[in-house]
């Protein structure tokens, strides 16, 4: 299958002692995660956007609201999603979200083609794909650029909507991580890192979505 990255691990090695989909070191939570290994708040604010983990649409969801104070690239195990956190660390202004006006792919050409640009409605309730990612189209054999998540023929299109809605509320990026629907693959695991970006008056008016999809073969 093209376009599946093997994964990563950072080596570091540091003793966890792990339950369900987290890990516990020195206090802090850690993600039980072979392609995020970053800090983590407890409680999540990401909780009070999400259902409980029964009742989501996937299975082997892992997901996170990234605090940019305490996480850095090298947190991140792929490549793609090491460029893309570097590259909105980069233009933040001021310790708030990086200008819409910053987003230009020569500035993160390794990840072009993972990139999906999603525009919010005003209340968030729903998104627009301004550019849908050419390696997500060509693995799900559809293109969704200039369609709304709302006419998305992907049953489980509410999962990643509320993903969207969390990470404009919030301010901040998330890291998420699911395995593919079966109808779409059997192999593929999609990892993503959301990117809220800010118009001149500080409203999030793009998210910028970083989609690799992971070969779940190489996790066993």
């Amino acid at each position: 299958m093209q376009h599946l990255h093997n994964g990563a691990s950072d080596g570091r090695g540091r003793g966890t002692s792990c339950r369900r989909k987290i890990c516990v070191l020195n206090g802090a939570e850690k993600l039980s995660s072979r392609y995020f290994s970053g800090y983590r708040k407890s409680p999540d604010p990401l909780q009070q956007f999400m259902p409980d983990a029964d009742q989501l649409e996937f299975d082997g969801v892992v997901q996170v609201a990234i605090d940019p104070e305490k996480v850095t690239e090298a947190d991140f195990a792929l490549p793609v999603h090491q460029c893309m956190f570097r590259f909105w660390q980069k233009n933040r202004t001021g310790g708030d979200l990086p200008p819409t006006t910053a987003v230009n792919p020569l500035a993160f050409p390794e990840a072009v083609g993972h990139i999906h640009v999603v525009q919010p409605n005003a209340d968030y309730s729903d998104f627009r794909y301004r550019l849908y990612a050419t390696v997500v189209s060509e693995i799900g054999g559809i293109d969704m650029t200039g369609r709304w998540f709302s006419e998305s023929p992907v049953v489980s299109w509410k999962f990643y909507r509320r993903q969207l809605a969390a990470t404009a509320k919030l301010r901040t990026p998330i890291y998420s991580e699911n395995n593919a629907d079966y109808q779409t693959s059997v192999l593929i695991k999609w990892c993503r890192l959301l990117l809220p970006m800010a118009d001149a008056n500080g409203t999030v008016d793009r998210i910028l979505v970083a989609n690799v999809p992971v070969d779940r073969r190489n996790e066993a």
